[in-house]
């Protein structure tokens, strides 16, 4: 990157947060760091933004969206013996350092062509937008098709989901080979946690 542009992303990404302060009072969402969460019923949806440039120089809008049922988080703190997180507020499901990634929804890169506050100003007014849609229309049937999305903790999510649906056999054979698992709670690895209660299940 030239200097200038490195001038106008440090514009761009101070910006940002201000932008989305702002857009989001026209919506029901709610903002936690770098996150914007809405949960409905039983679900809870998530939307990241970030600015960011390509290692050809150019500067990118980037939105991703997840959805995941709240009892993906209880089962995982059910497994960590962290069932006190069940009492903290819903942010933490989505900035949460033990928390599992809901199901990528939608994603999409647009480009900044000229670096320009107003530019991205008008793509989080749109992408904000598509959050609403995605929030007024999505059903717990669009995490389960998404299920696998590439992002992370997709075998987390499946498994946990077996293990909701009393599936125990399923369940044991999504972590076939995924070793320990990404999340641990003192002496306690969360794929391990799994596999010995569908074991049990299973007697």
């Amino acid at each position: 990157m030239t200097r200038e542009e490195q001038r106008k992303l440090r514009e761009l990404n101070k910006a940002l947060p201000k932008i989305l302060r702002e857009k989001i009072k026209a919506y029901p969402f709610k903002k936690k760091d770098f996150m914007i969460w809405y949960s409905k019923k039983d679900l809870f949806f998530d939307l990241l933004i970030t600015v960011n440039v390509t290692a050809d120089g150019h500067c990118f809008f980037t939105s991703r969206e997840t959805v995941k049922p709240l009892w993906l988080d209880d089962l995982l703190w059910d497994f960590l013996k962290m069932e006190d997180n069940k009492k903290e507020p819903l942010s933490l499901r989505a900035v949460g350092a033990f928390t599992v990634t809901g199901s990528e929804i939608f994603a999409c890169s647009q480009e900044l062509k000229d670096w320009d506050v107003w530019e991205l100003e008008k793509c989080v007014g749109d992408y904000l937008d598509h959050f609403y849609h995605s929030v007024q229309t999505s059903a717990v049937d669009d995490f389960i098709r998404n299920i696998k999305s590439k992002r992370y903790h997709s075998e987390l999510r499946e498994a946990l989901t077996y293990v909701h649906d009393h599936k125990y056999p399923e369940a044991l054979n999504c972590l076939k080979d995924q070793g320990d698992g990404v999340f641990k709670n003192g002496e306690i690895f969360i794929n391990n946690a799994i596999r010995e209660f569908c074991e049990e299940k299973l007697g």
